[in-house]
């Protein structure tokens, strides 16, 4: 007796519709890519119980002819390619011909469109057992879609859905991803009949990221543009002191081509390459576990990017990841790092910290008014800080200084900790960091995992001055320490650096490992919480400070100052 059967089509349906549908904004986020496709200009969700109940999306698109509508609940029925050689430039978000079917698998969708030229619309319904004409209807040119009673059929897939209140906050996110790429389309979400969502059309980027941020913090945003190997990269990214517990507010975007076709910039996906290079763009300005804000655009030549990896179109593939690294990391790294000069650029004015940090460089046209351009995103020394009056130490950690109508507070560790960083940095790129050869070498026990974590990364611990081998399971024989750390306790540098590297794992990349080991380095050759300095120690940290490319940021991503400016000091005392 045979044991393998042919599932019944309902079943099949609601099994494929499992890897596209998960959740009320996994339907949303179909319909709506597939109202964009279609050319609308404004698009409208209502939900009913968080989309649980109702979801309707409807928009001024094209329309679609009768048999048209009839066909676009076939499974792998579509519009957007005809073959598969056209995968590799598709330029639309939808193209896979699943969303619908999928949808009715689970649920039951009502469709109302009409064209332009159409005296009437035309309506059909579906469910898990198929779809069928429902006569003529009345609507304004465009496609509206009604979907009630989600996973009904599947009670077990309902049950992993969360309350209302989560669902909603699933699809104002999607919603508010999508809008982003959209700038010139309008959006709107309403849940039981109350307004959550309201996005009108504007004419640019930075105008719609004031809608979805808020101003302050759009303001603050520095636009990036880079070209490397065919891709382009545009977008922008918020100053490092923006940091966030998670990486929700890194918005990347992804598209075949040059230029975009239509109103949509791109598709936002989740990658893993991206997301890495963001973070190596902001590394040693963002704390350990902390996300900055990026929001940004790369455009594949076509056959480079394969969009075609995921049902849910949320993940993609490049054909060289590599290349994708060597464009963002430096991108980023590099407008951050003339942003975040230390001094004012000659013949600028300094302005107010208490102000909104100006944006920086050429900006898309935008209705927002900006301040002049062109000024560092982080001053709390308009003129350096060698300019500051040293008044005093506190808490024999934080130096107390004064100048230009403000008072500013310096972590001495974390400002000493900076330059040295800078400086090891510097060394490394010329002749190489100074070190010094250990007369006997030093026999360091640590865990083998930690052992295999240095032999991984030889270069990079070279690199730092750190030269050394492994001497048997859980020993490492170090040979040199670097000049800075004389007197110092190298094994517990060591130990430390190994735990860095360890815990981010052995394919941790060698310049990301460089990176490690030598702000261990520094954090450990430099100056402590409640180690007393004197006036002239304090006047040549200042000094160094506006040595050094960035001072904003301690390596691990910490404030190097805070500064008060004299009305928010007043302001303190009511005065």
């Amino acid at each position: 007796m045979r044991k393998i059967a042919l599932l019944p089509v309902a079943v099949q349906g609601q099994i494929a519709a499992g890897e596209v549908i998960e959740r009320p904004a996994s339907v949303v986020k179909e319909l709506v890519e597939n109202a964009l496709d279609a050319g609308a200009h404004h698009v409208e969700v209502e939900l009913v119980g968080g989309g649980l109940e109702q979801i309707v999306v409807r928009d001024d698109g094209e329309g679609m002819a009768p048999e048209d509508a009839l066909l676009a609940f076939a499974r792998h029925a579509t519009s957007k390619l005809t073959c598969a050689e056209e995968l590799a430039r598709i330029a639309t978000l939808g193209f896979r011909g699943e969303a619908l079917p999928s949808i009715a698998a689970v649920a039951r969708v009502r469709l109302v469109t009409r064209r332009s030229a159409d005296p009437t619309a035309v309506a059909i319904e579906a469910n898990d057992t198929g779809h069928r004409p429902a006569g003529s209807a009345g609507a304004a040119p465009g496609t509206t879609i009604e979907v009630r009673e989600l996973f009904a059929t599947t009670p077990a897939r309902r049950k992993f859905l969360r309350t209302a209140a989560t669902e909603l906050g699933h699809v104002v996110d999607l919603l508010t991803r999508v809008a982003v790429a959209s700038p010139t389309v309008g959006f709107r979400l309403a849940q039981d009949g109350r307004e959550v969502l309201s996005l009108p059309p504007v004419r640019a980027l930075r105008d719609r990221l004031v809608q979805v941020l808020g101003r302050g913090r759009a303001g603050a945003l520095v636009p990036v543009e880079a070209v490397h190997g065919g891709y382009t990269l545009t977008g922008f990214v918020a100053p490092p002191r923006e940091q966030l517990a998670s990486a929700r507010l890194v918005w990347t975007y992804v598209r075949i081509g040059g230029e975009p076709v239509g109103a949509v910039a791109g598709r936002w996906v989740r990658d893993r390459v991206l997301l890495r290079a963001v973070l190596d763009g902001y590394a040693s300005l963002v704390q350990r576990g902390r996300y900055p804000i990026a929001v940004l655009f790369l455009a594949a030549p076509a056959g480079e990017l394969d969009v075609n990896v995921h049902p849910a179109k949320l993940e993609v593939r490049f054909r060289q990841p590599a290349a994708i690294h060597q464009l963002v990391a430096p991108a980023l790294r590099a407008r951050l790092t003339a942003s975040l000069a230390p001094t004012a650029p000659p013949g600028q004015e300094p302005t107010a910290v208490g102000e909104r940090p100006p944006a920086y460089g050429s900006v898309p046209t935008s209705t927002l008014t900006l301040e002049p351009a062109a000024l560092p995103l982080w001053r709390p020394a308009p003129r350096g800080f060698a300019s500051l009056r040293f008044i005093g130490q506190i808490f024999e950690g934080y130096l107390l200084c004064e100048g230009e109508g403000r008072v500013v507070l310096i972590d001495q560790h974390a400002a000493h900790e900076r330059v040295v960083y800078e400086r090891l940095h510097a060394e490394r790129r010329t002749q190489g960091v100074p070190r010094d050869p250990l007369l006997v070498p030093e026999t360091i026990e640590l865990p083998p995992a930690q052992v295999a974590a240095l032999a991984e990364h030889a270069t990079a611990l070279e690199a730092a001055g750190l030269e050394g081998e492994p001497f048997g399971a859980g020993t490492f024989l170090l040979r040199t320490t670097p000049r800075a750390l004389a007197g110092q306790d190298v094994a517990a540098l060591l130990r430390a650096v190994a735990a860095e590297l360890s815990e981010e794992g052995t394919s941790v990349a060698a310049d990301r490992a460089t990176d490690r080991a030598l702000a261990t380095v520094a954090c450990h050759s430099v100056v402590r919480v409640g180690q007393r300095l004197d006036d002239a120690q304090v006047r040549a940290l200042l000094v160094a400070m506006d040595g050094v490319e960035v001072v904003a940021h301690c390596p691990h991503g910490r404030p190097v100052a805070a500064a008060l400016t004299r009305t928010q000091l007043e302001g303190l005392f009511h005065r």
